[in-house]
């Protein structure tokens, strides 16, 4: 990419973690401007964007096969499916550039790279970590067994390869700033803060959860492997 995001202490991402159904997660991008795009590796040398389509297809099977999903984890089934989710939203596909994939000092002509000239917002799964013994809850940490729902992610600075990242520039004034909000405004409307019940302590985590969502997600494994219950 052409620029760093999440510089320094205190400057690092703006977050928002929450579980919707699929009709619901569609239904946040209603009447908004977007684009999804793959940033997170190399593309088509032809590709310009990823149809809408086959992200929220690519979110249906997400949901009833990892989030409330029954089967015995397997890490290459789950990869397949969390791959599909994780990509990236920009309002303005002309902010979106392309940039020769270079080995041993020639083009390879199959393949290029993403070169975003603004930051991007993006979506990736987030997890549960439990521990009984510490009395502990946490969504901060990767645990793929624990896949409970969607992250949104937007930096709160960022720096550019034209000034050789030397600068730190308040991300808020790019446009995507704009539609991380208003991608977040909706998910509210449809959904609140859940209270998650283990065998013997009440745990108020920090995510969002739609009342659909909720009648599902008890049959998470990762809830039901260690007794837990979103109320």
């Amino acid at each position: 990419m052409s620029y760093f995001g999440g510089l320094g202490s205190g400057k690092g991402w703006n977050k928002f973690n929450f579980i919707l159904t699929p009709p619901e997660f569609e239904s946040i991008f209603e009447k908004l401007k977007f684009h999804f795009v793959i940033t997170n590796t190399r593309v088509p040398i032809d590709y310009t964007a990823t149809d809408a389509s086959y992200v929220f297809n690519g979110y249906k099977d997400f949901f009833t096969k990892i989030i409330i999903g029954n089967k015995e984890y397997d890490k290459k089934e789950h990869w397949s499916y969390e791959s599909k989710i994780r990509i990236s939203i920009t309002n303005d596909i002309n902010k979106i550039g392309f940039k020769e994939i270079i080995d041993k000092e020639r083009a390879i002509s199959a393949f290029k790279l993403v070169d975003p000239t603004e930051p991007v917002i993006n979506i990736s799964p987030f997890y549960l970590t439990f521990s009984e013994n510490k009395q502990s809850l946490s969504i901060a940490y990767m645990n793929t067994q624990g896949t409970i729902g969607l992250e949104l992610t937007y930096p709160k600075v960022v720096s550019f390869s034209t000034d050789k990242f030397n600068s730190a520039i308040d991300a808020q004034q790019f446009n995507n700033q704009l539609l991380f909000n208003d991608l977040v405004k909706n998910i509210k409307a449809l959904s609140n803060k859940p209270k998650l019940q283990s065998s013997t302590k009440l745990y108020r985590p920090n995510f969002w959860i739609s009342p659909e969502a909720k009648k599902l997600i008890n049959e998470n494994r990762y809830l039901k492997s260690n007794g837990l219950i979103i109320l």
